[in-house]
C-alpha cells in the first residue's frame, strides 16, 4: 500500500478538494505525518495571486531537493491547471502534475505510477484551459480542520468575470453539486462529528442557479438545518448584491444559521468599482452594508478590500480609508493588487507594488483598532462557544462564538475549561485584545 504525504496551500475550497482525494484514496494508501515515511509526496498548490504561486513553487523546490531516489512528488491543483506543460521544464523536481480539472484521476495516476508506467519527470495531467473535477457521488470525507467544523463546497468556479480575478481562468465556470448530493455530504460529515458547517464557494450566493432544476441557497440552507446533530451553518463569500435580493434577511432566520456573513465588498469608491468589473458602485456597496447591520439578528460582518487597483489613486484610497473607519467592520482582510495575466485588469497602469503594499498595512493597522474596540464591548458578556482545540503548550482550550469564522478571525481562550472538543458551552468573556476573546466556562 502507498504511504502518501498531503501539503495543501491555498483557499479553504482547496482543502476540501484534498479532503475528498483522500476519501477517494482511502483504501489503496495511506497517509503518513512525517514526509520522510512516504512514497509520494503531494502539493495541493494555489495559482490565485503571485505571492501563492512563490509559495507553491518554493514548497515543490524545498521537497523535490530532500526527496529520496525511490520518492515521487506530485503538484496538485490549481498551479498544473493553469500553467500546464510549461511547468515540466521549469521544476523537473517533480515526478507528476495534476490539474484541477483531473483530479479526480490521481487514484488512477497513483497506482500506475506504483507500477513504474509513469515514473519520467514532467508527465503533465491537465485538461487544456479552466476546469474543476467535483465528485459524482458524496464522498464520506473528515475534515482536516482538527476540530468539530468542516467546510462543505457547494460549487465550483465562477460565472462573475472580475478584472483582477485568475480563478475562472483556472477553475471555469460555476458548477453547483446538487441539493441531495450535498445535504448527504453534509450528514456524512455530522456523523463523523462535525458540529459546524461552514458553506464555501467562489460565489455562494449564486449556488443551484445552473442546475437542471435550479435551486436557492435559502432552500439548501433549510435542508442542512434539518440534519440532527448539526448546531452551527456559517455562510461564506456571499456576494454583496445578494444582500439585495428578496430572500436574503430570510436566510438568518433559519434555525442553526449563524448571524454572520462573508461580503467581498473589494472597494467603496465608484471608479474603481467600475475599473474592477464588479457590478456595483459606491452608493451601492454602503447601502449593503447599512442592510446588514440592520438586521435584527445583529450579524457579524466580514469583508475583503483590494488596493492598488487600476483606478485607484490617492483620492480613491482615502475614500476607503473614511469608509473602514466609518463602518467599522467586525473582521477585515485587505490584500495588495496584483496584475495576473489573461485577465482584463493585466497591463493597465496601477500604483507601484510597494504604495499597494503601504496601503495594505495601512487599512490593516486601522483594523486592528477597530477590532479591538469592538471586541472589548464583549467584556462581561456571556457567549455560546463551540470547543474545539487543547493547546498543550499553555494547557488550555479555546473555541469560537458565533461571529468568528475558522482560521481567519481569532478564537475565544478558555480557561478552568473542563471539557472537550465538539462541546457547546456558555462562557463569560472576562478578557479581550484585538482579535482573540478570554472566557472562563
Amino acid at each position: 500500500m502507498l504511504k502518501l504525504h498531503f501539503v495543501t496551500l491555498g483557499c479553504a475550497k482547496n482543502r476540501v478538494d484534498t479532503e475528498w482525494l483522500v476519501a477517494l484514496l482511502r483504501d489503496t494508501a495511506e497517509l503518513v505525518d512525517d514526509p520522510g515515511k512516504a512514497d509520494v509526496l503531494l502539493v495541493n498548490t494555489c495559482a490565485f495571486i503571485e505571492d501563492a504561486r512563490e509559495e507553491s513553487v518554493d514548497l515543490l523546490l524545498e521537497l523535490g531537493a530532500k526527496k529520496r531516489p525511490d520518492q515521487r512528488l506530485v503538484a496538485l491543483g490549481c498551479l498544473p491547471q493553469r500553467y500546464g506543460s510549461d511547468l515540466a521544464a521549469s521544476l523537473p523536481e517533480v515526478d507528476l502534475f495534476v490539474g484541477t480539472s483531473r483530479l479526480g484521476d490521481l487514484p488512477h495516476l497513483l497506482t500506475e505510477a506504483a507500477k513504474g508506467m509513469h515514473a519520467q519527470p514532467g508527465i503533465v495531467h491537465a485538461a487544456p484551459g479552466a476546469g474543476s473535477w467535483l465528485p459524482d457521488a458524496p464522498l464520506s470525507r473528515a475534515s482536516t480542520l482538527g476540530g468539530p467544523a468542516a467546510y462543505l463546497k457547494v460549487a465550483e468556479g465562477c460565472d462573475r468575470r472580475c478584472a483582477y480575478c485568475a480563478v475562472p481562468l483556472i477553475r471555469g465556470n460555476r458548477r453547483s453539486l446538487p441539493l441531495s448530493h450535498l445535504v448527504e455530504e453534509a450528514r456524512l460529515l455530522v456523523e463523523g462529528g462535525a458540529r459546524e458547517l461552514n458553506l464555501i464557494a467562489q460565489d455562494l450566493s449564486s449556488w443551484g442557479r445552473d442546475l437542471a432544476h435550479p435551486a436557492r441557497l435559502i432552500d439548501l440552507v433549510r435542508e442542512l438545518s434539518a440534519l440532527p446533530g448539526l448546531s452551527w451553518i456559517r455562510l461564506l463569500y456571499l456576494y454583496p448584491t445578494a444582500v439585495l435580493e428578496p430572500d436574503f434577511a430570510e436566510l438568518f432566520t433559519v434555525p442553526r444559521v449563524v448571524p454572520y456573513v462573508d461580503l467581498p465588498l473589494q472597494h467603496v469608491s465608484t471608479p474603481v468599482l467600475e475599473a474592477m468589473g464588479r457590478g456595483y458602485d459606491g452608493p451601492t456597496a454602503r447601502e449593503v452594508v447599512r442592510l446588514v447591520q440592520k438586521l435584527p439578528q445583529h450579524v457579524h460582518l466580514r469583508t475583503t478590500f483590494l488596493v492598488g487597483h487600476p483606478g485607484e489613486g490617492d483620492a480613491e484610497f482615502a475614500e476607503l480609508e473614511a469608509f473602514v473607519k466609518e463602518a467599522g467592520f467586525h473582521h477585515l482582510g485587505v490584500f495588495a493588487y496584483s496584475p495576473e495575466e489573461g485577465t482584463r485588469a493585466f497591463g493597465r497602469p496601477s500604483v507601484e507594488r510597494e504604495v499597494a503594499l503601504a496601503r495594505r498595512d495601512r487599512l490593516m493597522a486601522l483594523q486592528q483598532k477597530i477590532s479591538a474596540r469592538l471586541v472589548k464591548k464583549l467584556k462581561g458578556r456571556t457567549l455560546q462557544v463551540l470547543v474545539e482545540h487543547f493547546d498543550r503548550e499553555s494547557w488550555v482550550w479555546t473555541g469560537r462564538h458565533a461571529g468568528q469564522a475558522p482560521e481567519v478571525d481569532g478564537a475565544v481562550i478558555l480557561t478552568n475549561c473542563d471539557c472537550r472538543a465538539g462541546d457547546f458551552i456558555p462562557v463569560r468573556v472576562v478578557d479581550t485584545d484585538a482579535y482573540d476573546l478570554v472566557g472562563m466556562p
